[in-house]
């Protein structure tokens, strides 16, 4: 077959109408993906611009001063509004005096963190306005990539630094006074401890703080006072009373105590105000003071019917022997021996309630109070059941009382009955001596005794011992727990009466079913020679 000169022409004109549009294809496709390339651009540039605006009006407008400055030089490039107007000033120049003022222990810091750890939080620095004005700035900053410098946010906390410096004031101003002030949450967690109780209590706020004031205060004796207390202040936001608190010795104390709700509007959380004031010594003294007025009233009235008594019974008395001389028959005698009888039991018991007010004058002589006490004990072991012992604890060195020893003897002599009397189903009865000084807890309880030393005479008994509330009733006349015609109540008004008299007086503790010590105290006497 011949190819023709046509048929080469059709041929090379083909194949170059095939490459023309191939080159022209390629070209189309170069140039849409060119716009498309460009479009994608266009679109992330303008994305960043919006970033940018965005991030700008964020850095202008926001509440928080930011500013971007050199970590070597301290040399501000940039800030916002925000930081200028925290620092009182116009311009960004301004800012760069006030940011030149900051400590050099601050700016070092800062340095060092920034370096070391590529960050800084929350750093609370003190500094001033550009008026000189006090501020106190939160200073946290962080490293940004690539170079030395840094950006940090600055808030403006001197209000709340002013108000720390409120609150510790007044806490120091809470320490000055003797109450105990507490702070308390609403489960009675302790929060705040003022030097007023830590002096109280014994506790010091580092011990006390966290830990339940029930638990520390209260104990499980009490804890029906607290329990109440708090479901009062829960109810009506107050409560005001007395309690029986604790201190850390262990010893208890009585306590007027004011209680109140304090709201914490920040986050609506209830905490209790508590002002406690220590009053046992107070009550102490009240009750001292409402029973000697008590004491001194009884002994006016019954002096004032004893002297009536005596009057009455003392012409009774003397009028039995002239009855005598004219009664001769046997039933006559009978009547007037049981009047005689009567009348000088009347006159005694007169006597009795005399010596109960104003205490017998007697002879006063030189006695060593343990050769007293044997002389009772003599007495006394005659009369003692075989399951009562007696132990004696005689001090040999305790020194001499002056006294009058009939009337010494009827003292110990009663108590030691009324010890024996208290262990009907036996037990120890303990008789002891010793010399001690007054001291000023001692003089402080007993305010007529004069200081120095005393002779010391304990009676103690293992018995069923004296219910609290009538402690303070055992002196009186007339007054007695025992069964109606075992006695007349007189036995330890007489003798508080005669103890009194040698410039005495007695003490006495109990507990429930352990036992009773009786004390008496007596001027020692002193050697002139010493």
């Amino acid at each position: 077959m011949q190819i023709s000169d046509v048929d080469i022409l059709l041929v090379v004109v083909g194949g170059s109408a095939i490459l023309l549009l191939f080159a022209v294809a390629y070209i189309f496709v170069m140039v849409s993906s060119h716009r498309r390339v460009v479009e994608t651009q266009e679109a992330k540039l303008t994305e960043v611009k919006k970033s940018e605006e965005k991030y700008k009006d964020l850095f202008d407008n926001s509440l928080a001063g930011i500013m971007k400055f050199s970590l070597d030089t301290w040399t501000v490039f940039d800030s916002n509004e925000a930081i200028r107007t925290l620092f009182g000033c116009s311009a960004q120049e301004e800012l760069q005096d006030c940011i030149s003022t900051l400590s050099v222990s601050s700016r070092d810091f800062i340095q060092q963190s920034l370096a070391k750890h590529g960050f800084i939080a929350e750093y609370e620095i003190q500094t001033a306005r550009k008026d000189g004005g006090e501020l106190w700035i939160l200073f946290s900053a962080k490293m940004t990539e690539g170079d030395r410098l840094a950006q940090a946010v600055v808030v403006d906390i001197t209000k709340r630094k002013q108000f720390e410096e409120k609150i510790r004031e007044q806490g120091a101003l809470l320490d000055q006074t003797q109450d105990a002030i507490m702070v308390v949450d609403d489960q009675g967690t302790v929060t705040f401890w003022n030097a007023g109780a830590e002096l109280m209590y014994g506790w010091a706020k580092e011990e006390i703080l966290g830990r339940a004031i029930g638990e520390v205060l209260y104990g499980n004796s009490r804890l029906d006072g607290y329990h109440a207390a708090m479901e009062d202040i829960h109810r009506f936001n107050e409560w005001n009373g007395e309690h029986y608190q604790k201190r850390k010795d262990g010893k208890e104390i009585l306590v007027e105590s004011r209680w109140r709700t304090v709201e914490k509007t920040s986050s609506g959380a209830r905490f209790i105000l508590i002002v406690n004031s220590d009053i046992t010594e107070k009550k102490r003294l009240e009750s001292q003071f409402v029973r000697a007025q008590k004491m001194e009233s009884i002994a006016l009235l019954t002096g004032g019917m004893a002297h009536d008594l005596q009057n009455i019974l003392a012409p009774i008395a003397m009028s039995v022997d002239l009855l005598r001389r004219k009664v001769s028959d046997d039933s006559g005698m009978a009547i007037l021996k049981a009047v005689e009888e009567s009348a000088h039991s009347g006159l005694e018991l007169v006597k009795n309630i005399l010596t109960y007010g104003r205490g017998i004058a007697g002879e006063r002589i030189t006695l060593n109070v343990n050769q007293v006490l044997d002389q009772v004990l003599s007495i006394l072991e005659h009369s003692l059941p075989d399951n009562v012992r007696i132990e004696q604890k005689l001090d040999g060195h305790a020194g001499n009382v002056s006294g009058d020893m009939n009337q010494l003897k009827q003292v110990f002599l009663n108590l030691c009955v009324n010890a024996r009397d208290a262990m009907p189903a036996g037990g120890v009865l303990t008789v002891g001596t010793e010399e001690v000084d007054s001291d000023e807890s001692l003089l402080e309880y007993y305010p007529d005794a004069d200081p120095g030393p005393y002779v010391v005479v304990s009676v103690t008994d293992t018995g069923k011992g004296i219910p609290e509330g009538d402690l303070d009733r055992i002196f009186e006349p007339f007054f007695t727990t025992r069964e109606r015609g075992e006695g007349m109540g007189l036995g330890l008004s007489i003798a508080q009466g005669i103890v009194k008299s040698h410039s005495g007086f007695v003490t006495v503790r109990s507990v429930v079913g352990r036992g009773t010590t009786f004390r008496v105290y007596l001027p020692a006497l002193v050697d002139s020679s010493d």
